[in-house]
């Protein structure tokens, strides 16, 4: 069996505190009593409960015998019950999971996922959906820490993470909100980005039972082909070798030029390309040339190439489509410096090293097509997650939301569209507009972040000073599509100062459902929402 770290009891809080209600049909049950009484009577096959904790007002509280890569602190906002379960999902894996269970139910269940590799609870969008009446549950995905070190000979590991620990977490917690509340839940939900994002595809697309809204932003599907295209960015600027083959000064001047060529194409100056699929950017012109004087910061004709390489598709070796290129906007700064630093991207590294080759001395010094080809040849647990017909979790009444920041440096925005424009072609327009949203956001970063309106909601940490309706918030629009039959043609997005609402907002913008555009109106200020309209 995988070693798992188990996570003591936390100390009892007996507080009382005022409570935001979200629902004013919330249905008021729990307390301390019972939420004691309830976590030490719980039995359920393959299962042992690890802890129960009553918390009567927000706290925020440590997590001993955390992995050091995850969260070391939590934070609960509502009175709830937090219970914390280890399962067995076979006899050579398991997951930890915990549910947390609001006093104030609405009714509704939901799952959170999880992000890159990682085996790290999303203890944010725990809290974030249960201050919103929602009894919610997430999970370590199977394994503890953000390393895919534990998929090395675990086949059942990386199903866990693949997609059984998400599936299981639902089951599990339907059959724990009915015994605690004593009813069935309304609704099932799910939130979650990046990884989270692949992973509520994959229930959309093979347990379509499991969820009736699905908030999926940033989805890293066609998983094997996203790990080639990040670790052949790596490649193409120097990884393995330690030693970037464009500086991370001279990528800066890159980052500004491809702003000052493409950002006016909307006809608005803000440091935003709103449709990077517009931009043709030339990196020519920051070739060197005799004059150059010397330190210039300029290209050599062979980072020229490098630069066009980082800007186009990823092709296979008989000429067929990858991965979309790189977005010109998504800059070379943060996040982005994990491919563009002279090492290989770690989760491409890591997946190729433990569970495509299976081979803990796999360096990725000849990371290359064909590593990309044996990877799909592995497929390991159906981790690609690209598939089109979605009919059955249409015929059931499931609603699909997803986002994309066209300036996210991990996964590029245009594999969103890519996706959206196949199942279109798949199952038809009609049928897509009935069950299916996608939202693009110019400037956004990945899940988050940036210098673009990128707070509307969709996650935790996106959701401070974000006004709670269903303008504003993409949790909420979700809600009002599946329970009111309410579907979102756009959303208001945000951008507050150094993105903390606390400093004040800088400005507003609508985002508009894919494959509409949001633009200025004459004359208008761009910093205000209502100067943007949403047109074919």
């Amino acid at each position: 069996m995988p070693s798992i770290r188990l996570l003591p009891t936390s100390v009892l809080s007996l507080a009382s505190a005022l409570f935001f209600e979200v629902d004013a049909s919330a249905f008021r049950y729990g307390g301390l009593e019972h939420c004691q009484k309830f976590g030490s009577q719980l039995k359920l096959d393959k299962t042992t409960v690890l802890h129960t904790t009553y918390y009567a007002s927000k706290q925020t509280f440590d997590l001993p015998g955390a992995s050091t890569t995850c969260d070391l602190t939590a934070t609960a906002s509502s009175p709830l019950c937090r219970i914390s379960l280890l399962v067995d999902t076979s006899s050579s894996s398991q997951v930890q999971m915990e549910i947390w269970l609001p006093d104030e139910w609405s009714g509704r269940v939901a799952a959170v996922g999880n992000g890159g590799l990682n085996g790290c609870i999303d203890y944010s969008n725990l809290d974030y959906l249960s201050s919103f009446n929602f009894a919610v549950v997430g999970s370590n995905n199977g394994h503890n820490g953000t390393s895919g070190k534990p998929f090395l000979n675990a086949p059942e590991v990386i199903k866990d993470y693949a997609w059984r620990a998400i599936h299981i977490e639902t089951k599990i917690s339907k059959k724990i909100v009915k015994s605690y509340y004593s009813r069935p839940h309304t609704k099932s939900y799910y939130v979650g980005c990046s990884t989270g994002g692949r992973q509520g595809f994959r229930a959309v697309q093979d347990f379509p039972k499991d969820f009736d809204g699905v908030l999926a932003g940033a989805p890293a599907f066609d998983f094997n082909h996203l790990q080639g295209w990040s670790a052949m960015l790596s490649r193409y600027t120097g990884a393995p070798s330690g030693t970037p083959t464009i500086s991370s000064e001279l990528l800066q001047v890159v980052a500004k030029d491809v702003i000052a060529q493409c950002d006016m194409l909307d006809g608005v100056k803000d440091g935003i390309i709103d449709n990077p699929d517009r931009c043709d950017y030339r990196p020519e012109a920051l070739l060197c040339d005799k004059n150059s004087a010397s330190g210039m910061l300029c290209l050599t004709a062979s980072q020229v190439e490098t630069v066009r390489k980082i800007f186009s598709p990823l092709y296979g070796s008989e000429g067929e489509l990858l991965y979309p290129r790189y977005d010109p906007g998504a800059g070379f700064s943060g996040v982005a410096m994990w491919m563009f630093g002279g090492n290989l991207f770690l989760f491409a590294q890591d997946w190729a090293r433990y569970v495509v080759y299976n081979d803990s001395s796999y360096t990725g010094s000849n990371y290359g097509l064909k590593t990309i080809a044996d990877a799909d040849a592995v497929n390991a647990a159906g981790i690609s997650t690209w598939k089109f017909d979605l009919s059955a979790f249409n015929n059931r009444k499931g609603k699909v939301i997803t986002y994309h920041g066209r300036s996210d440096p991990l996964i590029a925005s245009g594999n969103s569209l890519r996706y959206y424009n196949a199942v279109e072609r798949t199952m038809g327009t009609k049928a897509i507009e009935n069950f299916y949203r996608l939202f693009t956001a110019p400037g956004m970063s990945h899940c988050n972040g940036g210098v673009g309106a990128n707070a509307f909601g969709q996650i935790g940490r996106a959701a401070p000073g974000v006004t709670k309706d269903s303008k504003h918030n993409l949790v909420l629009a979700l809600v009002d599509w599946v329970e009111k039959g309410v579907a979102p043609e756009q959303i208001i997005g945000t951008k507050f100062v150094n993105d903390t609402a606390a400093l004040g907002v800088v400005g507003q913008r609508v985002h508009c459902a894919y494959p509409k555009k949001s633009v200025l109106v004459k004359g208008g200020d761009w910093k205000k929402a209502e100067a943007w309209t949403c047109v074919d």
